[in-house]
């Protein structure tokens, strides 16, 4: 069964339910408060005939003759049909002082002594009402049981119950209508999911769901539009990622067999010379794949880092020097200021690689005098490094893109490099729980800098 006939069904049984609950409760307690008031009603009767009684007795001296005013007095008809037989006294009965049945409308309770009959005895009991002449109990006057309907009490109870079927009904019957149209409304945006579902499911990561309205079946539409665009791009950036590792791999892959093919063709001597460059390509394709597993790594959160203690500003000036003897190859002068005592938590070798990446695009793009600036400051709980060029610069629209992986710069920094090291460099100083940026503007130099959290006291640091 579908989901729009599990709605309705349910909310069709709901209204049906509530609606012979209501009936059979409405029905109930009409019943009750219609007896309770016959019953007060009579009541009421009895006590208004024991003062008309007591002035019988006080003119006839006795009940002689009073049965007459026990008779029904009057019948009414209404339509052909008998509504009302009866009059006041016809609803009482009456008794004498020495407890014997003198008066009533039904003639079979004349004579009866509640001292032999235990059930008319606890009627005197519970609702009997004394005539009383002189300070002188002369009779009793009880109403009669409220059993029996009148003609005009039974219509008035079966036009209740007429009154609260039909309402019942119409409750269903609008309430089928009502579940009818809900069911619809809320079955037809969740086929419109399941069929995007399923497009997606396929592979059609560009379908989108047609947004109609802001109620939670929106929202969830919106969220699975919004889960089929992160789909598409991560599909795109695999595509991206699987072109660019070909694209990559290709190039020293091309070289190598180049070369052992020219040497086995005997085009190239087999001699240390002709293997050079062999070996730099393997190298090359080598570091690739490293760098390609550690950004793959990191990216997802299983790069396991050996955390100690480090003096960032040490490591900074040690970095440094390392590669000092290539800044003066390349004529770039290297200014470092970074002063010791900086202490953080961290993976030595894993901030070398972020420094040294940062260094040598520093020192790719340098021009020959120029000055590379490396500093490393304490500010607000975290210590901060940069590493300012002279270079060209990147452009404003390229900036968002520097830290992807594969990124190559305008044609004006190109160069070497597999375009991953920023990426794992990210990786690296957001698994230490910092952040890195980049600043520039085209023709202006570039900055990088990362920020990681101070540690105050570095001998209890774990």
């Amino acid at each position: 069964m579908s989901f729009r006939w599990k709605l309705m069904v349910g909310l069709v049984f709901t209204a049906l339910c509530a609606a012979v609950g209501t009936y059979l409760l409405t029905i109930r307690s009409v019943g009750e408060q219609f007896d309770t008031y016959r019953e007060q009603e009579r009541r009421v009767a009895a006590q208004d005939a024991a003062m008309w009684l007591a002035q019988y007795w006080e003119a006839q001296g006795s009940w002689a003759g009073v049965q007459q005013y026990f008779r029904p007095r009057f019948s009414l008809y209404v339509q052909g049909q008998l509504v009302y037989q009866e009059g006041r006294m016809g609803q009482l009965m009456l008794l004498d002082k020495d407890m014997q049945v003198v008066a009533c409308a039904d003639e079979a309770f004349l004579g009866r002594c509640p001292a032999t009959e235990p059930r008319l005895a606890e009627r005197v009991e519970r609702s009997g009402v004394a005539v009383v002449v002189d300070d002188r109990r002369v009779g009793t006057v009880i109403p009669l049981e409220t059993v029996e309907l009148t003609p005009l009490e039974e219509n008035f109870l079966r036009s209740v119950q007429r009154a609260t079927l039909i309402g019942g009904s119409i409750a269903l019957a609008v309430a089928a209508v009502m579940g009818t149209v809900l069911a619809t409304q809320l079955s037809r945006p969740l086929r419109q999911l399941i069929q995007a579902t399923d497009k997606i499911a396929t592979g059609d990561l560009a379908h989108r769901v047609k947004i109609h309205r802001r109620d939670e079946t929106g929202r969830l539409g919106m969220a699975m539009n919004h889960m089929a665009e992160e789909l598409q791009r991560s599909e795109n950036a695999r595509q991206q990622l699987l072109t660019d590792v070909a694209h990559e791999l290709r190039t020293p892959l091309t070289v190598i067999q180049g070369n052992l093919e020219a040497m086995m063709d005997g085009v190239f001597p087999l001699t240390e010379d002709s293997l050079v460059p062999v070996h730099e390509e393997t190298l090359q394709l080598g570091s690739l794949i490293d760098e390609l597993r550690d950004l793959t790594l990191a990216e997802g959160g299983q790069l396991e880092l050996e955390l100690e203690p480090l003096d960032l500003g040490s490591l900074v000036q040690g970095t440094c020097e390392g590669l000092r003897p290539t800044a003066s190859d390349q004529r770039v002068e290297l200014s470092v200021d970074a002063p010791s005592g900086f202490w953080v938590l961290g993976d030595r070798r894993r901030l070398r690689q972020v420094l040294a990446n940062l260094l040598s695009n520093a020192l790719r793009f340098s021009p020959e005098q120029g000055v590379i600036k490396v500093d490393c400051r304490s500010r607000d709980g975290e210590i901060e490094v940069t590493v300012t060029d002279q270079g060209p610069g990147i452009a404003e629209q390229d900036l968002p893109l520097v830290f992807d992986r594969f990124y190559k710069a305008d044609p004006s920094r190109t160069g070497e490099g597999s375009g991953l090291g920023l990426a794992i460099a990210r990786e690296i100083v957001q698994a230490h729980r910092g952040r890195i940026w980049a600043q520039s503007r085209l023709g202006q130099g570039a900055r990088f800098g990362f920020t990681l959290p101070l540690v105050a006291d570095p001998s209890s640091a774990t």
